[in-house]
């Protein structure tokens, strides 16, 4: 099976991918868009970036993120092995651990935002952050933001760090939901006003 992207889907994609216009890309949308098939195929698509770099590049993952461990499970899990067919190029998956193991120390994650925090300290390539207005279990939004998700992509895949690794973009993400007021995501979306990282 092929992957579909619609006009809107697609213009998202290619600002992250193609052109690489932005480095955060922050997308309000309402139910039905296409949210967790667009995140999962820019999640697809990061990790065979990852494929391409040498085994020994360290803190080659892609996250997941969605706001309970039952939701990022029961939607990503078979989008991606099935639907988008990982299944055939992963060493291992554990719907149960939300993992995919590919070759060259590749790893795609699934989290939930309520365990937002064990991603401190590691690195992320790329991390997809669904349903951002929905995410209430655990620590503030912005304080996730700002002191655990955007650190693991900035620190550990910054501009030198992927040049050196010799690696098509920095350390990007997709940050996707439906709104609901004047929240932190609404405040994400907004970063783009004033910096050109953001889109």
């Amino acid at each position: 099976m092929g992957i579909r992207l619609h006009e809107g889907q697609s213009e998202v994609y290619k600002d992250l991918f193609v052109d690489q216009a932005c480095r955060f890309s922050v997308v309000c949308c309402s139910r039905g868009w296409g949210k967790s098939y667009m995140a999962g195929v820019a999640g697809v698509t990061a990790v065979f970036e990852l494929l391409e770099l040498p085994e020994d590049v360290p803190n080659k993952t892609v996250h997941i993120i969605a706001p309970t461990y039952d939701q990022v499970t029961d939607i990503y899990y078979p989008l991606l092995n099935y639907d988008l067919g990982m299944e055939n190029y992963a060493i291992k998956s554990s719907r149960d651990l939300g993992r995919f193991v590919f070759p060259k120390n590749v790893e795609l994650r699934l989290l939930s935002y309520e365990a937002v925090e064990r991603m401190r300290g590691k690195g992320s390539y790329f991390t997809v952050w669904d349903e951002v207005s929905s995410c209430k279990k655990g620590i503030d939004p912005r304080e996730a933001w700002q002191g655990v998700i955007q650190p693991c992509i900035v620190t550990r895949w910054s501009q030198k760090r992927a040049s050196m690794y010799g690696s098509r973009a920095a350390g990007r993400a997709l940050i996707i939901s439906t709104p609901k007021g004047y929240n932190y995501f609404n405040e994400l979306y907004n970063y783009a006003e004033g910096d050109d990282l953001w889109k």
